[in-house]
């Protein structure tokens, strides 16, 4: 440690006490300020290379017995750290006592944040920041992550880029372990995998890297005893915020996908093992009404029943297909799919109506000339239809016909696109939620992967 006098032993400050015995502080060095006069402790001599004057903010080399004045910041400035000076705390294990205060900006959009300097005799220098509420603690690392593009790699890891600028020293209180002072100017980058980042400080002498843990606010309270009123509420979502929403999406959505192509593989297997097997295929004619006339049929609609037909394959569907000639007109047609041997009876109906014309130099058209219906589970057997129909009168008298045709054993999408929905319900939530909580997590980044709706 440089300096030209010898370095002071500290008793260890963190050391569990025994019972009924005091644990000691450092030994504490207490001078005047040599520029108002006013006192001024180290906490840490032979650590602390400056430490800050409370009274007129100078920034005093506490490197050697000197105490000379090597900056002065003379506008006196209402900002009190959260966490006080000189109190300590538990925190990830280990005994921290604050020992400097630092407040930083952004030089570009002005935007501040806050640094705590941690210090433990034996595990040395940690930091905490504080960035609209949100919490982190920082170490340094002597490893150097790999940037490429705009990723930063740290032990097979990779870190994307949230901010990149130059940062400069806004406020300082206390003792640190570099000569800091007001207006110092840094060039920063931090890189995030939530709850984890990575930051780089470089002032054109040196490359600092660091890596910080999201920690709650909650944390912080209890770690060093802190009242409600110092701990601001967070403000939107940090960079490095962990997600729950987010962490659920990363293991549904792999689940997910992986029950997406099971139930496909499952349709096409389905598709791929039914028969298609054309039962009856014929075409069944009627009368249209003469408008303006008698009704040929007196007022009864048409029947008619078909030859018996055979489905082979039991409790499968049938599609009941009719196509029609029509022509601005319409048909109803009542159907009754009966097993001889049975007497069971499956019912259905459609109404078919197409119109077209030319209208305001435009040709205009609705409906159409074919419908189709399908039938569950019909068991194996023998079977007949019953047909009645009844149609619209658009002029004289003609006989017409439509094709009817039955299909056994079709593939169908009902089941799968119902699975299909229910399985993507909860995903789909999910994924809803962690993209809101992401789009805001990079609402503040210049690097953001969402595009606004500006």
């Amino acid at each position: 440690m440089a300096g030209s006098h010898d370095t002071p032993e500290i008793p260890n400050p963190f050391r569990k006490p025994k019972p009924e015995v005091k644990v000691p502080k450092g030994n504490v060095t207490t001078f005047s300020c040599g520029k108002c006069g006013g006192p001024v402790d180290v906490r840490y001599p032979g650590h602390s290379l400056s430490t800050v004057c409370p009274s007129c903010n100078s920034v005093i080399d506490t490197s050697n017995e000197s105490f000379a004045v090597i900056a002065t910041y003379y506008k006196q400035l209402t900002v009190h750290p959260r966490i006080e000076l000189g109190t300590r705390g538990e925190l990830m294990g280990k005994t921290w006592e604050v020992i400097g205060f630092v407040v930083r900006q952004d030089l570009a959009s002005s935007f501040k944040w806050e640094e705590y300097l941690l210090f433990n005799p034996f595990h040395g220098y940690r930091w905490l920041t504080c960035n609209n509420g949100h919490w982190n603690f920082v170490t340094m690392i002597k490893d150097r992550p790999d940037r490429v593009a705009s990723y930063a790699n740290l032990e097979g890891d990779k870190y994307k880029i949230f901010y990149q600028g130059k940062a400069s020293v806004f406020f300082v209180l206390g003792e640190f372990y570099w000569k800091v002072a007001v207006g110092e100017e840094v060039q920063m980058a931090d890189y995030i995998l939530p709850p984890y980042a990575l930051s780089v400080e470089e002032d054109g002498t040196q490359r600092v890297w660091s890596k910080s843990e999201y920690i709650t606010p909650n944390v912080i309270k209890d770690a060093f005893k802190v009242d409600d009123d110092s701990i601001a509420t967070p403000i939107g979502v940090a960079p490095n915020q962990p997600s729950a929403a987010t962490k659920t999406w990363n293991k549904v959505a792999p689940m997910w996908a992986l029950f997406l192509v099971i139930l496909t593989v499952l349709q096409i297997t389905h598709l791929f093992l039914t028969t298609h097997s054309v039962v009856y295929d014929q075409p069944i004619a009627y009368t249209t009404r003469q408008e303006g006339a008698i009704d040929p049929t007196g007022g009864k609609a048409e029947q008619f029943t078909t030859p018996e037909f055979v489905i082979t394959k039991n409790n499968s569907n049938v599609e009941v297909k009719i196509n029609t000639d029509l022509d601005n007109s319409w048909l109803y047609v009542y159907g009754e799919l009966v097993n001889s041997e049975t007497d069971e009876t499956f019912s259905f109906d459609r109404s078919i109506e197409y119109y077209h014309g030319y209208e305001g130099g435009e040709s205009w058209s609705e409906g159409g000339t074919s419908s189709t219906v399908l039938i569950d589970s019909v068991p194996a057997g023998t079977y007949f239809i019953n047909l009645e129909t009844d149609n619209g009168a658009t002029g004289p008298a003609n006989r017409h016909q439509y094709q009817l045709t039955l299909t056994s054993d079709i593939g169908t999408f009902g089941n799968y696109l119902w699975c299909f929905f229910f399985l993507s319900i909860i995903p789909i939530f999910v994924w809803f939620k962690s993209r809101a909580i992401e789009v805001a997590r990079w609402s503040d980044s210049d690097y953001s992967p969402y595009v606004s709706s500006s």
